[in-house]
């Protein structure tokens, strides 16, 4: 059985990892467990994390485990698979992914594009460290809900209004074109982005559980895979890292 280790930024990640997997692995294939981190850093107190949580369990027929980590901020992922790397090759784990958001406060501002450079090369340099064990940082530009909104055969799935020609002739309220759009160079809060497109019918979209696990569940899994990554360079690094783990 092949063990993948991935550490996510917060619960939207989590969940979108967690379906992901679900559906691209099949359910009666993968075994995926969480736990969250707590602690650490100016807390002052020992980096910990809660009890794991089964979400798929292992059966017979099992081929691939997964131990999904939530990191709590986006500035800890790095870290926590710095701290983490060791233990998790000893445990025979044959791959790690990290997933984190472009977007964020650090040192009191918020991040943007002329951030990723520096964050990317931080990332290698974790990478580098944790070799031979392979390891591939993604960092969303600018969130994953980019990934969400680019995704454009889910709207129907919020609601059934919501069909192409409404978010088209609404550009003018909107402020950009979905179906055209570079978005992730070119919309600095995907989210509120979101919320927006489903207000157009009554509906509304935060990291709530209920907003996030209604988008998730409504996300077509196949356009992702065979065609929205190769439009998003973040999204095909992470499909290929998931991909490379299947395989």
């Amino acid at each position: 059985m092949k063990k993948i280790a991935i550490f996510v930024e917060g619960e939207t990640e989590r969940d979108f990892v967690c379906e992901f997997l679900r559906e691209i692995a099949g359910q009666k294939e993968i075994s995926i467990k969480t736990c969250t981190f707590y602690g650490g850093g100016e807390s002052g107190t020992e980096r910990q994390h809660t009890e794991w949580e089964t979400l798929n369990p292992l059966v017979a027929d099992t081929k691939y485990y997964a131990q999904i980590y939530v990191s709590t901020t986006d500035n800890r992922v790095i870290s926590d698979i710095n701290e983490n790397f060791k233990g998790l090759r000893a445990q025979d784990f044959s791959r790690i992914v990290g997933l984190r958001d472009l977007r964020g406060e650090q040192h009191g501002r918020t991040m943007g594009l002329a951030d990723l450079p520096r964050m990317e090369l931080a990332s290698k340099v974790v990478e580098r460290k944790c070799l031979p064990l392979p390891v591939h940082i993604v960092i969303a530009v600018m969130e994953i809900e980019t990934w969400f909104l680019a995704e454009t055969h889910h709207y129907a799935c919020i609601d059934e209004r919501l069909t192409e020609n409404m978010v088209r002739s609404n550009f003018n309220t909107l402020g950009f074109n979905p179906y055209e759009d570079d978005l992730p160079s070119t919309r600095p809060e995907p989210a509120e982005d979101l919320k927006k497109l489903y207000q157009f019918v009554g509906k509304s979209y935060s990291k709530k559980e209920k907003h996030r696990i209604r988008t998730i569940e409504c996300l077509d899994y196949a356009e992702i895979y065979f065609n929205l990554r190769s439009k998003i360079v973040k999204l095909k690094e992470f499909v290929s890292a998931i991909d490379d783990f299947l395989t």
